[in-house]
């Protein structure tokens, strides 16, 4: 009796742990969008003589707090294509187009669920137009960012852009600031990462000339110029330090750099040569810049590399390392999530093999990295393992060596990770992947059920279903779906 109790106990356990449940909108070219810790869900709904939009507002159990319509005149609703959203400059926008038309609708909402304004007819081409001819977009507030180079003969010219929204009530479109322009000569790249009403924070890579490696600029956010430059390489080396992450610490206005470390041996920019095969650690540095931009503190951290006993040694590994977040608690202890990539044929493609949190545990005037190791999951690795060339999943690839820094910050189209945690009782995953032969999106979640790792599938949807996932919290997801003509679905995940 006891025995057939713990059981039952655990088939109880295993159920829960999976729980879903569901909720159905009478709603055609479905969508949702998460926003202000609340759920949007969005549809068209056919009346007698007219077509409306209609958004509902639910919180995280799936609850309707409030709806609202709006009229989008006599069109059936099968003239329209799917609707989708975004929540640019801190509104919801959702976007509502006819098919074989160039013009958008745009219904805006702000965080009271009320309706700002419907913007019609905005020409595609100019639907939030800035983010067509520039690159490296970074929003803050009604700013915006962009860092725009033009080439000739003499090489790149690099220019830092600021622009202002106009207005909320109309089409995105903005006004320019200021421009700042970087160095004529020798930069190869200019990353974003941070900015505030004060200042905006770059990373440089700098490839030539005497200001050889890569610097942190900061930009006077009001003015457009110069405040500092701060060089991460000490005077006359040749290591190159990639960016990763950084934490800010306000208290003692210090800011914290993260990323992997390079020799010239491993990695000569100037010649385009990498050489990292089979290396028996990666090397990570961790940098502390004060408040006048003076670096104080400078370590180099080596974790051991651990390939699994049955690789064969003539098997090539190089591994990279994308950092997700650094922390640092009221011990000093730095913690950093990071996500590990792999490639074994020296390509210029890297898939997704694990995720890991480290630790970095002060000792003296030092920090010492807790032992840990760059390992593979060889169960993620099986999840998206495919022969097909053409099939991308987890996969981060750059075009050429001269563009390797932007591996480390590139953002995917489609996100493969959509949750790690790190928790007491073992790391578990939420996972996707797109499956081109079945024409599905698969979502799975990775953890241990009875203290053995397991993979299990918590869905897979055709894509002609318009499938999404948005991750609520450590335990919960919302996975939506168009499952019939006039029924969207939200399905919510406890896992």
């Amino acid at each position: 009796m006891k025995t057939r109790s713990i059981y039952l106990f655990l088939f109880c356990l295993i159920t829960l742990a999976f729980f879903s449940q569901t909720k159905q909108f009478n709603l055609s070219k479905g969508n949702c969008q998460l926003y202000k810790s609340n759920i949007y869900s969005f549809g068209l709904l056919d009346k007698k003589s007219n077509t409306v939009c209609m958004i509902y507002k639910l919180n995280f159990r799936l609850q309707t707090l409030d709806s609202l319509s709006v009229d989008l005149g006599k069109n059936a609703s099968g003239n329209f294509l799917q609707l989708f959203s975004d929540t640019l400059h801190d509104l919801l926008n959702v976007y509502i187009q006819q098919k074989d038309k160039k013009q958008i609708t745009v219904i805006r909402l702000n965080k009271f669920f009320e309706r700002l304004a419907t913007i019609e007819n905005v020409d595609v081409a100019r639907l939030n137009s800035i983010s067509t001819f520039e690159s490296e977009l970074f929003y803050f507030k009604n700013s915006v960012y962009t860092i725009k180079h033009l080439t000739d003969t003499s090489g790149k010219q690099f220019y830092l852009n600021k622009h202002s929204l106009k207005s909320d009530l109309k089409n995105f479109d903005y006004e320019p600031k200021w421009q700042f322009p970087f160095e004529r000569k020798n930069i190869n790249s200019a990353h974003i990462f941070y900015a505030d009403t004060n200042a905006v924070l770059l990373y440089v890579n700098v490839n030539g000339g005497n200001r050889f490696g890569q610097w942190i600029l900061k930009v006077n956010a009001k003015t457009g110029k110069l405040i500092r430059g701060t060089k991460l390489n000490d005077k006359g080396e040749t290591t190159s330090y990639q960016f990763g992450t950084f934490f800010m610490d306000t208290v003692k206005r210090t800011t914290t750099f993260l990323g992997q470390r390079f020799t010239q041996t491993q990695f000569e920019q100037q010649a385009n040569k990498l050489s990292i095969s089979n290396a028996p650690f990666i090397s990570v540095y961790l940098i502390e810049i004060d408040s006048v931009g003076e670096v104080f503190s400078k370590q180099d951290f080596k974790i051991p590399v651990n390939e699994p006993k049955t690789v064969s040694k003539k098997v090539i590994s190089n591994y990279l390392l994308r950092f997700c977040s650094l922390k640092k608690d009221k011990e000093g202890v730095f913690s950093f999530e990071t996500d590990i990539y792999k490639n074994t044929d020296n390509t210029l493609c890297y898939l997704y093999a694990n995720t890991t949190v480290y630790k970095l545990i002060p000792e003296g005037e030092t920090l010492l990295l807790e032992r840990n190791m760059v390992s593979t999951n060889q169960m993620i690795e099986k999840y998206y393992f495919n022969t097909d060339k053409m099939d991308i999943n987890g996969k981060i690839c750059i075009d050429s060596l001269s563009q390797f820094e932007t591996f480390f910050y590139k953002t995917s189209n489609f996100k493969i990770k959509k949750y790690f945690v790190n928790t007491d009782n073992g790391q578990r995953w939420l996972l996707t992947r797109s499956d081109i032969k079945k024409k599905s999106i698969n979502y799975s979640s990775l953890g241990p059920i009875n203290k053995l790792y397991q993979l299990t599938v918590l869905d897979d949807i055709l894509k002609s279903k318009d499938p999404s996932m948005y991750v609520l919290s450590s335990s919960q997801a919302i996975i939506s779906s168009q499952e019939e003509e006039n029924k969207f679905q939200l399905k919510l995940i406890i896992w």
